[in-house]
Parts: C-alpha cells; sequence; structure tokens
C-alpha cells in the first residue's frame, strides 16, 4: 500500500508507454539499408545509447554520429521522429495515474533524441508531466545512486517532497529496489490493474 504520497514518479518505457524497439528497427532498416543485427551492434551493443542516455552528446551530434555509423540520411527532426517510434502512449495507465490527483514527474534513462521533443512527440503526456528527469539531463542513469539524489533534490525544491514521499513505479526490479534503498515508495510495475490497486490507496 502507497501511504502519505505527495508525488507519482514513473518511468517511461513499459510503463507510460508500451514499448516496441522492433519497430524502431524496421524503420532504421529501410532507411539505411543496414540489417537489423548491424544496427544493433552499433547503435547499441556498441555502447553508444548508453552515451547518449548519458548526457554525452546533444540531438545534432547524436544524428551525425548515427550518420556516420549507419548511413542515416535524415535530420535531427527525422532521427527523433523515428527514435520516439518505439513508444506508444498507454491512455490506460496515464489515466489511473492523472486520477489519483497528485503531481507526476517522469524519471528515465532515455536520452536527447526523446528528452528534446518530448512536447512535440507526446502532447497529451506532456501536459501532465512538468517535472522530467531524464538521465542525459541528470548525467546519470538508473539504478546510479546519484540519479536519484538529483531527482530527490530537485523534487524536495520545488514540490516539498521528502523521499519516503516518492512512490516511484518501474519496470525494473533494480531500479525500483536501488529507490526503495534511499527511502522511496516503489512499485514494480506489472499491469495497469495492480497500479490502480496501489494509487487506489494514496493519501
Amino acid at each position: 500500500m502507497a501511504d502519505g504520497i505527495r508525488v507519482i514518479v514513473t518511468d517511461i518505457g513499459s510503463v507510460l508507454f508500451e514499448f516496441d524497439p522492433e519497430h524502431r528497427f524496421t524503420l532504421l532498416a529501410k532507411r539505411t539499408g543496414l540489417l537489423r543485427g548491424e544496427l544493433e551492434q552499433r547503435l547499441f551493443d556498441s555502447g553508444f545509447e548508453t552515451r547518449c542516455e548519458a548526457g554525452e552528446f546533444t540531438p545534432e551530434q547524436i544524428r551525425e554520429q548515427v550518420a556516420d555509423m549507419t548511413g542515416f540520411d535524415g535530420t535531427t527532426e527525422d532521427l527523433s521522429r523515428l527514435w520516439t517510434s518505439a513508444f506508444t502512449l498507454d491512455h490506460e495507465v496515464l489515466d489511473t495515474m492523472t486520477s489519483a490527483g497528485l503531481p507526476l514527474a517522469i524519471f528515465s534513462n532515455n536520452g536527447p533524441l526523446f528528452a528534446e521533443y518530448f512536447d512535440e512527440r507526446f502532447p497529451e503526456a506532456a501536459e501532465w508531466f512538468r517535472h522530467r528527469y531524464f538521465a542525459c539531463r541528470l548525467r546519470a542513469r538508473k539504478p546510479d545512486p546519484a540519479a536519484y539524489e538529483r531527482v530527490e533534490e530537485h523534487l524536495r525544491a520545488t514540490l516539498a517532497a521528502a523521499p519516503h514521499q516518492l512512490l516511484f513505479i518501474d519496470d525494473n526490479r533494480a531500479n525500483t529496489a536501488a529507490a526503495a534503498e534511499r527511502g522511496w515508495q516503489v512499485h514494480t510495475f506489472a499491469g495497469v490493474d495492480a497500479l490502480g490497486s496501489v494509487l487506489d490507496h494514496t493519501g
């Protein structure tokens, strides 16, 4: 049971948004002419995407490097549109979270191609989530304690919310465990029904 919650803090992929990386690979393959396995090796297995998430590059620098690695010939906006195509807003989850009547925050390992285009790509979610903590801006990725510390500091300063008043929702147990160690209340997401039951008992 969640008790004394002041802020709901949620992950994006496979929680607030359905996540389909295969769709992104399909579009990348069509755009570049490379096979899926080659794209995965160059962009993900190489550690490039992790470096993007950690904030090492601007969106424009990411486009330049993706062009060098894959032959992608589009604009930064084109690449962001393609990259975020892996995500589809789960309206039932959004409705469940907004119905709690609490401030909502995003805490995500996504990089600049998502973070910098969030309002444009997903306006329906953006209007609710004014507090946004992306790894590329925090310069730390979950479950690094530094990422949680920076979120705590900002929510304490902006909403006067202490760590024990935060409810963190993530589908990755390592991420929720790291939050629990800091005194956050947590819920490891496994479906909207269980989430609704938790949020019904906030207060």
